[in-house]
C-alpha cells in the first residue's frame, strides 16, 4: 500500500475498531446506570433495542449520503456522532436524554463501517482486496476485548460517567481522517457521470440492487440470528451452571480472542481459495463445532476441556469477515455504500430477537437447543453463499460494467418519465 492507500485503512479501521467498543462498552455500563437512577429491566432492555434500531437507520442513511457526496466526507462524520454522542452521554442527568444520545450514537456507529468498507474495497488492488477486507472487519474483535477491558476493569474504578467522557476521544480521530485519508478516485470517477438523484433513487429499483441487497440481508440476518443466538446469555448460563471462569469481561475477551484467529485466518483465505469457499469453510468449522458442544454438554459442562469446543466455535463463527469483500463487491460503485451498509445494518438491528427467544427456551430445554439451531444456521450460511458470483481477482470496474446493463434501462426510463 501506498501512503494515502495506508491512510484510508487506518482511517476505516479505528473508525471499526471504536464503533464495537462503543455497542459493547454499553453492556457493561448498563449495571452502574440502572443502580443510580433505579432503572429495571426492561428500561435497560430499551436501551439496547434502541441503540440496535438506529444502527440500522444509520446504515441505510449514511450508506446512502456516501454514494452520493462520497467516502472521505461521510466517514468523517460518522465518526464526529457517535464520538460526540459518547462524550455527551458522560454528562447526561437523566434517562431520557441518556436515550435520545444513545440513539444518536448509534446512527453514527451504524453508518461508520459501510462507509469505510467501500472506501477501502476501491483503493486497495484486486489482488490484495479481500484480506484487508476481512482484517478491516477484524477491527471488530479488537473494539470488543477493548471494551472487556476497560468495563470490566476501569469503569468500576472511573465511574460510568469519566469511562463515556474518555470514551469520546475517537472524535479527535476525525481530525487525522480528515487530513490524512485520500477520496476514493473509483468513486469520483462514477461522481463525475452522475445524473443526479433522480437516477439514483431509480437505480435502487433495479436487479443490480434489489437482487443482491436480499442476498446479502437473508445471509446477515441468518448469520446474525445464530451468532447472537448463542452468544448472548451464554456467559451467564454458564455461571448458573457453575463455571466460574465464564466471568463477564473474561468471557467476552475470550471470544474476541477467538473471533480475532479465525479472521484472521478468514482473511488469508479470501485471497487464496476466493470469498464463497472462505466463508463456506468458516461456516463449516463453526457448525462443527456446535455439533461436538451439543452432544458432549453433558460431560464437558463442568470441565475448563469445554473451552476447547468453544474457541473452535467462535474462530469459525466470525464468518462476518468475509462480508465486507462479499457484500461490496456484490454492489456497483453508485449503489455499493448504500446497499452494503444497509443489508449488514438491518441485520445487526434484527439481531435483537434472538436475546428475546433465547430466555424462553432455557428454563425448559437448556441449551443445547439453541446450540443445534445455530449450527443449523451456521450451514445455512456456508451454503447460501454459492448464490454469489466469486469476485476474487474481478476489477471494481467490472463489477460496474456488469451493473451497467441493468441500471441503465431503469435509469432511462426514470429520466424520460
Amino acid at each position: 500500500m501506498n501512503k494515502a492507500t495506508k491512510a484510508a485503512f487506518t482511517s476505516a479501521y479505528f473508525g471499526w475498531v471504536f464503533d464495537y467498543y462503543e455497542v459493547f462498552l454499553l453492556t457493561f455500563l448498563i449495571l452502574p446506570l440502572r443502580q443510580e437512577w433505579g432503572l429495571t429491566v426492561a428500561e435497560a432492555g430499551w436501551l439496547f433495542s434502541a441503540q440496535l434500531l438506529s444502527l440500522a437507520v444509520g446504515g441505510i442513511v449514511f450508506g446512502w449520503l456516501a454514494d452520493r457526496y462520497g467516502r472521505k466526507p461521510i466517514l468523517v462524520i460518522t465518526i464526529v456522532i457517535y464520538a460526540l454522542a459518547t462524550f455527551a452521554r458522560a454528562f447526561a442527568p437523566d434517562y431520557a436524554t441518556m436515550m435520545v444520545l444513545t440513539i444518536i450514537g448509534g446512527l453514527g456507529i451504524g453508518g461508520e463501517y459501510g462507509v469505510g468498507q467501500s472506501l477501502v474495497s476501491e483503493l486497495m488492488p484486486k489482488r490484495s482486496r479481500g484480506f484487508w477486507s476481512g482484517i478491516l472487519y477484524g477491527g471488530c474483535f479488537i473494539g470488543i476485548m477493548l471494551a472487556a477491558l476497560v468495563g470490566g476493569y476501569v469503569a468500576p474504578w472511573l465511574g460510568w460517567r469519566w469511562t463515556f467522557a474518555i470514551s469520546g476521544l475517537p472524535v479527535l480521530f476525525a481530525i487525522y481522517v480528515r487530513v490524512a485519508s485520500p477520496e476514493s478516485p473509483v468513486w469520483e470517477k462514477q461522481a463525475k457521470q452522475d445524473r443526479g438523484a433522480q437516477d439514483a433513487l431509480a437505480a435502487l429499483a433495479s436487479p443490480s440492487f434489489v437482487v443482491p441487497f436480499l442476498k446479502c440481508l437473508v445471509m446477515a440476518t441468518v448469520y446474525f440470528f445464530a451468532y447472537y443466538g448463542i452468544a448472548t446469555f451464554l456467559p451467564s448460563y454458564l455461571v448458573s451452571q457453575g463455571l466460574t471462569v465464564t466471568k463477564a469481561s473474561w468471557w467476552l475477551f475470550f471470544s474476541g480472542f477467538a473471533g480475532l484467529a479465525g479472521n484472521i485466518l478468514g482473511s488469508w483465505l479470501l485471497d487464496r481459495v476466493g470469498r464463497r469457499w472462505t466463508l463456506s469453510i468458516l461456516m463449516l468449522v463453526a457448525t462443527s463445532a456446535a455439533i461436538v458442544l451439543a452432544t458432549t454438554w453433558s460431560t464437558l459442562l463442568q470441565s475448563w476441556l469445554i473451552l476447547v469446543p468453544f474457541f473452535v466455535l467462535f474462530v469459525g463463527a466470525n464468518g462476518a469477515t468475509v462480508f465486507g469483500a462479499l457484500f461490496s463487491e456484490a454492489f456497483p460503485t453508485k449503489l455499493r455504500t448504500t446497499g452494503m451498509s444497509s443489508a449488514l445494518q438491518i441485520a445487526r438491528g434484527l439481531a435483537f430477537i434472538p436475546p428475546l427467544i433465547v430466555p424462553l427456551i432455557l428454563p425448559t430445554y437448556g441449551y443445547v437447543p439453541i446450540v443445534v439451531v445455530s449450527a443449523a444456521e451456521f450451514l445455512f450460511v456456508g451454503l447460501w453463499v454459492w448464490t454469489f458470483r466469486e469476485t476474487r481477482d474481478v476489477d471494481i470496474a467490472e463489477i460496474d460494467a456488469a451493473a451497467d446493463t441493468t441500471v441503465a434501462p431503469v435509469a432511462t426510463k426514470a429520466a424520460v418519465s
